[in-house]
């Protein structure tokens, strides 16, 4: 089985709208300056990690499972001093965050995260993110750095017999 794992530091980011500008009459259509900057961030994860690894890109005809987790940082607002102590602790609800059983309904949302990330890796990781046949992405918080996990994974029946059962729900 083929896979890699890639790590992007930074607070996870989704995918933004086309931007349009109007010149002498034509409308030209750009991507704005943030989405390009992140998904040559996750570019360059891909490249890094690739190389430590020994990493060759995926086939152009080599179905892909993607899982994309994307961690949030804690509001500063859950963050208190203990007086106490003189430490700074999560409150209650800020436990909970760090222990996923409250997750972010915030922006950006799972889809974009996911379409940043994939175009990213357009050209360097696959062919083309049409390889992609199985997509998961999840929010969450972490006390940790912020930050958006990618494992790339080749699709082989024999050995992803568990990915297979539990897509089409016999798990």
């Amino acid at each position: 089985m083929k896979q890699i794992k890639i790590v992007v530091l930074g607070e996870p980011m989704g995918k933004q709208r086309p931007k349009f500008s109007n010149a002498n009459g034509f409308v030209k259509t750009y991507t704005p300056k943030e989405t390009a900057n992140y998904e040559s961030l996750v570019r360059q994860a891909y490249l890094e990690q690739a190389q430590k690894e020994n990493f060759t890109p995926f086939e152009p005809n080599k179905e892909i499972y993607a899982i994309i987790h994307a961690y949030f940082k804690i509001p500063k607002s859950h963050y208190k001093l203990r007086k106490k102590t003189g430490k700074v602790e999560l409150d209650k609800k800020g436990q909970e965050m760090a222990q996923e059983k409250i997750l972010p309904t915030k922006k950006p949302d799972c889809d974009n995260i996911a379409k940043i990330c994939l175009d990213g890796l357009n050209g360097v990781a696959f062919y083309d993110d049409s390889q992609v046949v199985y997509l998961a992405v999840s929010k969450m918080y972490s006390d940790n750095h912020p930050r958006v996990e990618i494992s790339l994974i080749d699709y082989d029946e024999g050995e992803n017999e568990w990915v297979i059962q539990f897509i089409h729900g016999k798990m």
